[in-house]
């Protein structure tokens, strides 16, 4: 009882009392924020979002938001977002309306909206953008109004006369223009004119100099904690921001994970962990490195473990699929802090594999003794070989995949204060 107390008083503190939520909050990098009725609500991951509620990311900042009828919003860098309205009758949408008033935000529409398409509305303060099932993006800048279409297609048009902010739905009129995805164009719409333009994607304009993020990683590493706060280096972020956008379905949220002492007893199959010289305190599991050798390929490895890999399922990657979610299978992670190492738990996790831009995207929450619980986030390259590795300095991961991409083993470490966390973990479907 004492236990379920504490879970619930932690659960209040970490998200706020809001009456009706619509949605929450999927996915954080760096420290987004949000107003409601006055009040400042640091974002995380598991925050109700409720209509009224104005959201904004800062330099390094970057949310998800997934609303109850499975629509997907993620937005960017030095944005805001307000949730204007939005209403449910059953299953169907009744009204959903969304402001953009500065940045860069892309919306996926649920099934909420299929048979609702006419309820929805996204306006900027010059534009409204109707939708005829769609995934969208739109940029927002001092100058601008600018629509891209990834599949389905929109309606943009000036707001004005025959065009209010509070109607729903698409404005029909002369002034109004469609787009579909699939085509090398964007709509754009230029403060005090009135006709929509139909220019390449090439000539798009970029946001600001001042979303270029320009400390030193050598700075924005320091007390780096990526869930928490803003700061990531740019070049990272931006591999974030373009991987989960890409795999946007598949982010929710990490998916809860049992870490039980025997879940890598017996391994078998195309990867497995093996140690090198003697196994680390309290590792029976773990096969010889030397003898998984004789018939194994080796990976990626580090002072204690290395991953090997069957040669039948090893060679250049031959993706089944063009992205894939894995799940966690297995894993092993301990602290080591003032020169006594003890074991850590992996509560929940997620690796996200886009083929197509040969990216990968994974989070974890690993549970300590001495330093808590502490998020991992990591994001990079996935190599030909299936050889994949993250371009944080401060989160490092890296792992190998078989060749069909559907199954994986990743290395993991992070400081935590003044200690280190390290772990090894196993990924399937």
């Amino acid at each position: 009882m004492r236990l379920l107390i504490s879970i619930l008083t932690l659960w209040l503190v970490s998200h706020p009392a809001i009456a009706n939520p619509v949605g929450e909050v999927t996915l954080v990098i760096g420290a987004p924020q949000a107003t409601l009725d006055s009040q400042q609500i640091a974002l995380q991951r598991g925050t109700p979002v409720a209509v009224g509620m104005q959201i904004e990311t800062g330099i390094g900042s970057h949310a998800h938001i997934r609303f109850i009828d499975g629509t997907v919003v993620s937005i960017r860098p030095e944005s805001r977002l307000l949730v204007s309205a939005f209403q449910v009758e059953g299953d169907r949408v009744a009204e959903f309306r969304l402001t953009l008033t500065r940045g860069n935000a892309r919306t996926i529409s649920g099934p909420g909206l299929k048979s609702a398409r006419d309820r929805f509305r996204l306006n900027t303060p010059i534009a409204a953008i109707g939708i005829r099932g769609t995934d969208f993006s739109t940029r927002v800048t001092e100058s601008n109004t600018e629509v891209s279409v990834h599949s389905g297609a929109v309606v943009v048009s000036p707001l004005g006369e025959g065009c209010s902010v509070s109607s729903l739905g698409p404005c029909i009129g002369e002034l109004a223009k469609e787009l579909s995805g699939g085509t090398d164009q964007i709509l754009r719409l230029r403060v005090g004119q009135r006709d929509v333009q139909s220019v390449p994607a090439l000539l798009s304009e970029p946001l600001s100099s001042g979303q270029i993020d320009n400390r030193s990683s050598a700075q924005s590493r320091e007390g780096d904690n990526e869930s928490q706060r803003a700061g990531p280096d740019q070049s990272l972020l931006s591999s974030r921001v373009a991987l989960t956008e890409s795999v946007l379905p598949y982010v929710t949220k990490p998916i809860p994970f049992e870490d039980r002492p025997d879940d890598l007893v017996g391994q078998a199959g195309a990867l497995i962990w093996g140690h090198w010289f003697n196994p680390p305190r309290g590792d029976s599991w773990s096969p010889s490195a030397i003898d998984l050798l004789q018939v194994y390929q080796p990976t990626v490895s580090n002072a204690n473990y290395g991953l090997f890999r069957a040669p039948e399922r090893s060679g250049t990657l031959s993706p089944t699929v063009p992205r894939v979610a894995l799940q966690l299978t297995a894993a092993d992670a301990t602290l080591t802090m003032d020169a006594r190492t003890t074991s850590a738990l992996v509560t929940e996790g997620y690796l996200l594999l886009d083929f197509t831009n040969s990216s990968f995207l994974s989070q974890l929450s690993v549970a300590t003794d001495r330093a808590g619980v502490v998020r991992l986030n990591g994001a990079g390259v996935v190599a030909p070989t299936g050889i994949f590795v993250s371009r944080s300095t401060s989160d490092r991961m890296a792992g190998a995949l078989t060749s069909d991409g559907l199954e994986a083993g990743m290395l993991f470490e992070k400081r935590a204060g003044d200690g280190v966390i390290q772990g090894i973990s196993v990924w399937g479907q």
